[in-house]
Protein backbone atom coordinates (compact mmCIF):
# COMPACT_ATOMS: atom_id res chain seq x y z
CA UNK A 1 0.00 0.00 0.00
CA UNK A 2 2.86 2.61 0.92
CA UNK A 3 4.31 1.69 -2.48
CA UNK A 4 1.05 3.27 -4.03
CA UNK A 5 1.09 6.16 -2.20
CA UNK A 6 4.53 6.99 -3.46
CA UNK A 7 3.51 6.85 -7.06
CA UNK A 8 0.60 8.55 -6.84
CA UNK A 9 1.72 11.66 -6.85
CA UNK A 10 4.40 11.08 -9.42
CA UNK A 11 1.37 9.96 -12.13
CA UNK A 12 -0.17 13.21 -11.35
CA UNK A 13 2.98 14.57 -12.10
CA UNK A 14 3.63 13.32 -15.51
CA UNK A 15 0.14 13.74 -16.20
CA UNK A 16 -0.19 17.63 -15.65
CA UNK A 17 3.30 17.62 -17.95
CA UNK A 18 1.76 16.14 -20.47
CA UNK A 19 -1.10 18.23 -20.25
CA UNK A 20 0.63 21.71 -20.07
CA UNK A 21 2.39 21.41 -23.28
CA UNK A 22 5.04 24.86 -22.50
CA UNK A 23 6.88 24.04 -26.44
CA UNK A 24 6.10 27.78 -27.54
CA UNK A 25 5.62 29.24 -31.35
CA UNK A 26 8.12 31.83 -32.19
CA UNK A 27 7.66 35.13 -34.10
CA UNK A 28 10.73 36.69 -35.92
CA UNK A 29 10.69 40.39 -36.62
CA UNK A 30 13.95 41.75 -37.48
CA UNK A 31 12.87 45.16 -37.98
CA UNK A 32 10.22 47.61 -39.32
CA UNK A 33 10.21 48.96 -42.73
CA UNK A 34 8.75 52.54 -42.97
CA UNK A 35 7.62 53.93 -46.55
CA UNK A 36 7.32 57.17 -47.28
CA UNK A 37 6.20 59.45 -50.41
CA UNK A 38 9.71 61.31 -50.90
CA UNK A 39 8.44 64.10 -52.49
CA UNK A 40 6.29 65.06 -49.49
CA UNK A 41 7.26 63.46 -46.78
CA UNK A 42 10.88 62.97 -47.55
CA UNK A 43 12.84 59.75 -47.59
CA UNK A 44 12.54 56.62 -45.53
CA UNK A 45 15.00 57.32 -42.73
CA UNK A 46 13.52 55.83 -39.54
CA UNK A 47 15.23 55.05 -36.29
CA UNK A 48 12.97 52.54 -35.06
CA UNK A 49 13.77 50.26 -32.68
CA UNK A 50 11.17 48.23 -31.29
CA UNK A 51 8.24 46.52 -31.94
CA UNK A 52 4.74 46.58 -29.99
CA UNK A 53 3.41 43.41 -30.71
CA UNK A 54 -0.11 42.77 -30.12
CA UNK A 55 -2.08 39.09 -30.97
CA UNK A 56 -6.15 39.27 -31.37
CA UNK A 57 -5.74 42.77 -29.41
CA UNK A 58 -4.42 41.30 -26.61
CA UNK A 59 -0.47 42.81 -25.51
CA UNK A 60 2.51 41.03 -26.25
CA UNK A 61 4.79 43.33 -25.30
CA UNK A 62 7.23 45.78 -26.43
CA UNK A 63 10.39 43.81 -27.74
CA UNK A 64 13.84 45.39 -29.81
CA UNK A 65 14.81 44.84 -32.80
CA UNK A 66 15.54 42.35 -33.74
CA UNK A 67 13.02 39.90 -32.14
CA UNK A 68 12.41 36.44 -31.50
CA UNK A 69 9.23 36.28 -29.86
CA UNK A 70 8.05 33.10 -27.70
CA UNK A 71 4.47 33.17 -27.91
CA UNK A 72 2.13 29.83 -26.33
CA UNK A 73 -0.49 29.39 -29.04
CA UNK A 74 -0.53 28.02 -32.36
CA UNK A 75 -2.53 28.11 -36.20
CA UNK A 76 -4.69 31.77 -37.01
CA UNK A 77 -3.74 34.63 -35.34
CA UNK A 78 -4.30 38.39 -35.84
CA UNK A 79 -1.46 40.44 -35.13
CA UNK A 80 -1.01 44.46 -35.14
CA UNK A 81 2.55 45.80 -34.74
CA UNK A 82 3.28 49.33 -33.87
CA UNK A 83 6.89 50.92 -34.40
CA UNK A 84 8.73 51.90 -31.17
CA UNK A 85 11.23 55.23 -30.98
CA UNK A 86 13.12 56.55 -28.48
CA UNK A 87 12.39 59.81 -27.77
CA UNK A 88 14.71 62.43 -26.89
CA UNK A 89 17.16 59.51 -28.19
CA UNK A 90 16.85 58.13 -24.68
CA UNK A 91 16.84 54.40 -24.07
CA UNK A 92 14.61 55.08 -20.87
CA UNK A 93 11.97 57.08 -22.87
CA UNK A 94 10.73 54.06 -25.11
CA UNK A 95 7.26 54.89 -27.06
CA UNK A 96 4.87 54.23 -30.14
CA UNK A 97 5.74 56.72 -32.48
CA UNK A 98 2.56 58.51 -32.94
CA UNK A 99 3.01 59.57 -36.63
CA UNK A 100 3.42 56.05 -37.78
CA UNK A 101 0.21 53.75 -38.88
CA UNK A 102 0.39 50.36 -37.55
CA UNK A 103 0.39 47.36 -39.05
CA UNK A 104 -1.95 44.21 -39.45
CA UNK A 105 -1.57 40.80 -40.50
CA UNK A 106 -2.69 37.74 -40.10
CA UNK A 107 -0.41 34.54 -39.66
CA UNK A 108 -0.18 30.87 -38.84
CA UNK A 109 2.20 30.18 -35.93
CA UNK A 110 3.26 26.24 -35.38
CA UNK A 111 4.71 24.84 -32.28
CA UNK A 112 8.34 24.93 -31.88
CA UNK A 113 9.00 26.91 -35.98
CA UNK A 114 9.80 30.62 -36.60
CA UNK A 115 7.49 32.53 -38.38
CA UNK A 116 8.84 35.83 -39.71
CA UNK A 117 6.99 38.83 -39.62
CA UNK A 118 8.22 41.80 -42.22
CA UNK A 119 6.06 44.45 -41.05
CA UNK A 120 5.66 47.93 -42.83
CA UNK A 121 4.46 51.25 -41.84
CA UNK A 122 3.29 55.01 -43.38
CA UNK A 123 2.92 58.28 -42.21
CA UNK A 124 -0.66 58.49 -41.14
CA UNK A 125 -2.45 60.12 -43.32
CA UNK A 126 -3.66 63.30 -40.83
CA UNK A 127 0.13 63.70 -40.75
CA UNK A 128 1.32 67.44 -41.44
CA UNK A 129 4.63 68.69 -42.01
CA UNK A 130 5.47 71.54 -41.27
CA UNK A 131 8.79 71.91 -42.22
CA UNK A 132 10.81 69.45 -44.23
CA UNK A 133 14.49 70.89 -44.77
CA UNK A 134 16.58 67.56 -47.04
CA UNK A 135 19.25 70.15 -48.38
CA UNK A 136 17.99 69.00 -52.15
CA UNK A 137 16.70 72.72 -53.06
CA UNK A 138 19.52 75.72 -53.38
CA UNK A 139 18.25 77.69 -50.51
CA UNK A 140 18.40 76.27 -46.16
CA UNK A 141 15.38 76.52 -44.19
CA UNK A 142 18.17 77.92 -41.48
CA UNK A 143 19.55 81.12 -40.84
CA UNK A 144 22.35 82.18 -39.08
CA UNK A 145 22.46 84.26 -36.24
CA UNK A 146 24.34 86.93 -36.24
CA UNK A 147 26.47 85.57 -33.09
CA UNK A 148 27.42 82.58 -35.53
CA UNK A 149 30.57 82.82 -37.05
CA UNK A 150 30.09 79.24 -40.19
CA UNK A 151 27.08 78.36 -41.26
CA UNK A 152 25.57 75.18 -43.16
CA UNK A 153 26.48 74.27 -46.53
CA UNK A 154 25.18 71.62 -49.01
CA UNK A 155 27.39 69.18 -50.00
CA UNK A 156 26.13 66.47 -52.80
CA UNK A 157 26.46 62.65 -52.88
CA UNK A 158 29.27 63.76 -56.16
CA UNK A 159 31.22 65.30 -53.95
CA UNK A 160 31.06 62.87 -50.66
CA UNK A 161 29.93 59.43 -52.27
CA UNK A 162 30.68 58.15 -48.70
CA UNK A 163 29.28 60.98 -46.57
CA UNK A 164 25.67 61.55 -48.34
CA UNK A 165 23.11 58.61 -47.37
CA UNK A 166 19.40 59.73 -48.39
CA UNK A 167 18.77 61.64 -51.40
CA UNK A 168 21.84 63.56 -53.81
CA UNK A 169 23.16 66.25 -51.05
CA UNK A 170 22.89 67.02 -47.12
CA UNK A 171 23.64 69.73 -44.71
CA UNK A 172 27.38 69.91 -43.46
CA UNK A 173 28.70 72.33 -40.44
CA UNK A 174 32.44 72.83 -40.05
CA UNK A 175 33.37 74.16 -36.89
CA UNK A 176 37.30 75.42 -36.24
CA UNK A 177 39.06 77.30 -33.59
CA UNK A 178 38.46 80.12 -35.80
CA UNK A 179 34.82 80.14 -37.03
CA UNK A 180 34.03 77.96 -33.76
CA UNK A 181 30.51 79.10 -33.04
CA UNK A 182 27.01 77.95 -35.43
CA UNK A 183 23.68 79.22 -34.40
CA UNK A 184 20.80 78.62 -36.69
CA UNK A 185 17.26 79.26 -36.79
CA UNK A 186 14.11 78.59 -39.00
CA UNK A 187 12.10 81.66 -40.70
CA UNK A 188 9.23 79.76 -41.66
CA UNK A 189 6.44 80.93 -38.78
CA UNK A 190 5.91 77.57 -37.44
CA UNK A 191 2.23 77.03 -36.59
CA UNK A 192 1.95 74.41 -34.09
CA UNK A 193 -1.14 73.29 -31.84
CA UNK A 194 -0.66 73.23 -27.61
CA UNK A 195 -1.29 70.04 -26.18
CA UNK A 196 -0.96 67.69 -29.12
CA UNK A 197 1.35 65.32 -30.54
CA UNK A 198 4.21 67.32 -31.62
CA UNK A 199 8.07 65.96 -33.27
CA UNK A 200 10.98 66.93 -34.81
CA UNK A 201 13.11 64.41 -36.92
CA UNK A 202 16.52 65.02 -37.34
CA UNK A 203 19.43 62.59 -39.37
CA UNK A 204 22.83 63.32 -37.75
CA UNK A 205 26.15 62.22 -38.51
CA UNK A 206 29.00 64.49 -36.07
CA UNK A 207 32.14 64.58 -34.14
CA UNK A 208 31.32 67.56 -32.40
CA UNK A 209 27.97 68.26 -30.09
CA UNK A 210 25.08 70.19 -31.53
CA UNK A 211 21.56 71.33 -29.94
CA UNK A 212 17.98 71.83 -30.75
CA UNK A 213 15.74 74.09 -29.03
CA UNK A 214 12.35 76.15 -29.68
CA UNK A 215 12.12 79.88 -30.12
CA UNK A 216 7.77 81.22 -29.23
CA UNK A 217 6.82 83.90 -31.06
CA UNK A 218 4.04 86.89 -31.15
CA UNK A 219 3.77 90.18 -32.26
CA UNK A 220 5.82 92.05 -29.09
CA UNK A 221 8.45 89.87 -28.24
CA UNK A 222 10.34 86.31 -28.47
CA UNK A 223 11.16 83.79 -26.05
CA UNK A 224 14.10 81.03 -27.06
CA UNK A 225 13.43 78.45 -24.57
CA UNK A 226 17.06 76.39 -23.16
CA UNK A 227 18.01 73.48 -26.00
CA UNK A 228 15.69 70.43 -25.34
CA UNK A 229 18.65 67.89 -26.40
CA UNK A 230 22.10 67.83 -27.45
CA UNK A 231 23.10 65.00 -29.59
CA UNK A 232 26.77 63.69 -28.42
CA UNK A 233 29.67 64.08 -30.46
CA UNK A 234 31.20 60.89 -32.10
CA UNK A 235 34.46 59.35 -32.52
CA UNK A 236 35.70 60.24 -36.45
CA UNK A 237 36.76 56.76 -36.61
CA UNK A 238 33.26 54.96 -36.19
CA UNK A 239 30.93 57.98 -37.24
CA UNK A 240 27.27 56.87 -38.60
CA UNK A 241 24.16 58.38 -39.38
CA UNK A 242 21.83 58.67 -36.77
CA UNK A 243 18.11 59.56 -36.53
CA UNK A 244 16.20 61.37 -33.33
CA UNK A 245 12.94 62.30 -32.80
CA UNK A 246 12.55 65.26 -30.39
CA UNK A 247 9.77 65.80 -28.48
CA UNK A 248 8.90 69.42 -28.61
CA UNK A 249 4.90 69.16 -26.92
CA UNK A 250 5.89 70.73 -23.72
CA UNK A 251 8.08 73.14 -24.44
CA UNK A 252 5.37 74.63 -27.42
CA UNK A 253 2.49 74.04 -24.80
CA UNK A 254 3.98 76.08 -22.13
CA UNK A 255 3.59 79.24 -24.37
CA UNK A 256 0.22 80.05 -24.11
CA UNK A 257 0.52 83.05 -26.14
CA UNK A 258 2.89 81.86 -28.88
CA UNK A 259 0.99 82.75 -32.39
CA UNK A 260 4.27 81.12 -34.33
CA UNK A 261 7.48 79.18 -33.22
CA UNK A 262 11.05 78.70 -35.14
CA UNK A 263 13.47 75.75 -33.69
CA UNK A 264 16.82 76.27 -33.36
CA UNK A 265 20.01 75.05 -33.68
CA UNK A 266 23.31 75.10 -31.62
CA UNK A 267 26.67 74.09 -31.93
CA UNK A 268 30.20 74.92 -30.31
CA UNK A 269 33.42 74.09 -30.64
CA UNK A 270 33.79 71.12 -28.11
CA UNK A 271 36.99 71.78 -25.85
CA UNK A 272 39.26 69.01 -26.57
CA UNK A 273 38.84 69.48 -30.67
CA UNK A 274 40.44 71.74 -32.91
CA UNK A 275 37.49 71.19 -35.10
CA UNK A 276 34.30 69.45 -35.26
CA UNK A 277 32.07 68.46 -38.65
CA UNK A 278 28.10 67.95 -38.38
CA UNK A 279 26.10 66.17 -41.23
CA UNK A 280 22.39 66.96 -41.22
CA UNK A 281 20.05 65.78 -43.23
CA UNK A 282 15.87 65.27 -43.68
CA UNK A 283 15.24 67.71 -40.45
CA UNK A 284 11.43 67.69 -39.91
CA UNK A 285 8.50 69.23 -38.08
CA UNK A 286 6.01 67.26 -37.76
CA UNK A 287 2.04 67.46 -36.04
CA UNK A 288 -0.87 66.62 -37.48
CA UNK A 289 -3.48 68.04 -39.47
Amino acid sequence: MKKLLLLLPVSILLSTCQKDDLTPSWLIIDDIELQTDEATEGPNSNGITDAWVYMDNEALGVFSLPARIPILAEGQHNFTVYAGVKVNGISATRTRYPFYDRFDQTIVLTKNEETVLNPVVKYKDNVQFQLLEDFEDIGIDFQPDPDSDTNITIITATQYPDIVKYGNSCGMLSLTQIDSIYKGETNTNLLLPRNQDLFVEIDYMNTNTIAMGVIAENSQQTNEHNPLVIMNAQDQNSMVWKKIYIDIQEDVSYEINATSYEIFLLSILDQENDSGVIYLDNIKVIRYD
